[in-house]
């Protein structure tokens, strides 16, 4: 008899879970992970052209993401600094390379700082590719950093000459030239390059 029961028990052990397969989903199904602990995920372009290349560094920056700005630099990728930047910073941009700018960013973006980027001007007529390669002159950039601690600001507004390279299917910026600082659009006053910046993070 109690054998009887325990085979009836099975059998409606049985029943239960196959309605739950069929009407419920299994109970065993896993539940949905849990978003990244980094926060909300940034909606990076794809790299299939340059100016989506140059959209991504300014995500980057607005979102302090240095996996955004490294996948977005050519393996060969190369800086040259402006002439006030190189002389604030003697020797600091010699051989500057993937590695140093990486370096760079990561420590800027650890630093306790939060970035407002406009990459180009709106005026500026982006050329089209040519083969494998394409080159950026006279584009204007503008960053404001603030210090999170105390609220100050900085601010960097500069022309440079941008090269975006196709590797593979593609496309990265290849070489970044700053040429000279520009007048902040609010005061007038002649803001100083990237180059700056860099020399102020990039060894430290």
């Amino acid at each position: 008899m109690k054998a009887v029961n325990i085979f009836q028990r099975l059998a409606l052990l049985g029943s239960v879970l196959l309605l739950s397969a069929l009407f419920g989903g299994c109970i065993f199904t896993p539940r949905d992970p849990d978003p990244p602990s980094s926060g909300t995920s940034i909606s990076y372009l794809p790299r299939t052209e340059p100016r989506n290349v140059w959209e991504n560094l300014q995500l980057s920056l607005d979102n302090n993401d240095s996996f955004g700005w490294e996948e977005n630099l050519h393996s060969e990728f190369t800086y040259i600094a402006d002439a006030e930047a190189e002389n604030q910073f003697p020797g600091a941009f010699v051989g500057w390379d993937l590695a140093k700018e990486l370096t760079f960013i990561t420590n800027f973006y650890s630093s306790g700082v939060s970035n407002l980027a406009k990459m180009r001007n709106d005026d500026f007529n982006m050329p089209e590719p040519v083969g494998d390669e394409v080159r950026w002159e006279g584009v204007i950039y503008y960053i404001k950093v603030t210090n999170d601690a105390d609220g100050s600001e900085t601010r960097y507004r500069a022309s440079a000459i941008i090269t975006f390279r196709l590797q593979g299917n593609f496309w990265y910026v290849f070489r970044w030239e700053d040429q000279v600082g520009e007048s902040d659009p609010d005061s007038g006053q002649i803001l100083p390059t990237m180059g700056v910046l860099r020399g102020t993070f990039g060894s430290n």
